[in-house]
C-alpha cells in the first residue's frame, strides 16, 4: 500500500492497557443515532478498548486502513469514501474519545497535558481488540495529531500515512500568527465553562455555531446542510 507519508517517526513507547472486544451491534442507537443514518446497512461495532466503549464502523477486506476524523465530527463524515476505499481495503473509522457514539468519560485524563497520549492509546488498543497488528492511517484535523504521535509511539506499527488539515512539528510561532489565530478561535471558546450551555442551549443555536464551521471550511456553502441533522 502506498500512502503519502508527511509525519515524524521517531522512537517511543507508552505502556498498552489490555482491550476486550465486544459484540458487534447492527442498530447502535446508543446515542443520538437518526435511524435514516443505517439505511446503507452499516457494520457497527462496539468495542471495550483502553477503558472506554470505542464506537467504530467496519467494512471492506484486504490491507486494513483506519479513518481518524476531526472536529466537530464523527464517523459518518467518511460516510461517502467508506464504500469506494471499502473496494480495496478493509476500513476501520472509530468515533474519538469523546465524539460520536463512542464514550464520553465526564473527567479528563490527570494531567489534562496527557489527553494525547491517551487517544494514542484507544487507536492502539481498539486494534488490538479487532485483531489487527499493522495498519495505514488517513486522518485529518484533530485526528492528524493522534496519527503524528501513534507513529512517533508505534512505527513498527504503520504500513503508511496520509495528513490533511493538519497542524505539524515545526510550525512554531506561526500558529498565533492573526491569520492562523482567526481560524482556530473556537479552540479556545470550546474550553469555557459556559461555552457548552451557550451553545447547546436548544438545537438552533447548536445547528448555528456547527453550520459556521461546515459553511467556512467547504468549497462552498451549503454543501454539508444535509449532514447538520446527524
Amino acid at each position: 500500500m502506498r500512502l503519502a507519508c508527511r509525519g515524524i517517526i521517531a522512537a517511543g513507547r507508552i505502556r498498552k492497557q489490555r482491550a476486550q472486544p465486544i459484540a458487534m451491534c447492527t442498530h447502535p442507537g446508543w446515542f443520538i443515532m437518526p435511524e435514516e443514518m443505517d439505511v446503507m446497512a452499516w457494520n457497527h461495532g462496539y468495542t471495550l478498548a483502553n477503558g472506554i466503549r470505542i464506537h467504530h464502523v467496519r467494512h471492506g477486506s484486504g490491507t486494513p486502513l483506519v479513518l481518524l476524523h476531526g472536529w466537530p465530527e464523527f464517523w459518518y463524515v467518511y460516510r461517502k469514501n467508506i464504500p469506494l476505499l471499502a473496494e480495496r481495503f478493509e476500513i476501520i473509522v472509530a468515533d474519538l474519545r469523546g465524539l460520536g457514539d463512542t464514550e464520553k468519560p465526564a473527567a479528563l485524563p490527570d494531567p489534562p497535558s496527557t489527553l494525547l497520549e491517551v487517544m494514542v492509546e484507544d487507536l492502539a488498543s481498539l486494534m488490538d481488540a479487532l485483531g489487527i497488528e499493522r495498519f495505514g492511517v488517513v486522518s485529518h484535523d484533530v485526528g492528524s495529531y493522534i496519527a503524528q504521535a501513534f507513529a512517533r509511539n508505534y512505527p513498527q506499527r504503520l504500513l503508511g500515512l496520509f495528513f490533511f488539515h493538519c497542524v505539524y512539528p515545526g510550525i512554531g510561532r506561526r500558529w498565533l500568527e492573526p491569520e492562523s489565530v482567526k481560524e482556530i478561535w473556537y479552540q479556545s471558546f470550546n474550553q469555557q465553562r459556559w461555552a457548552a450551555s451557550l451553545v447547546g442551549r436548544d438545537r438552533t443555536s447548536c445547528r448555528a455555531y456547527i453550520k459556521h464551521f461546515l459553511d467556512h471550511w467547504a468549497h462552498e456553502g451549503g454543501l454539508f446542510d444535509e449532514d447538520l441533522e446527524a
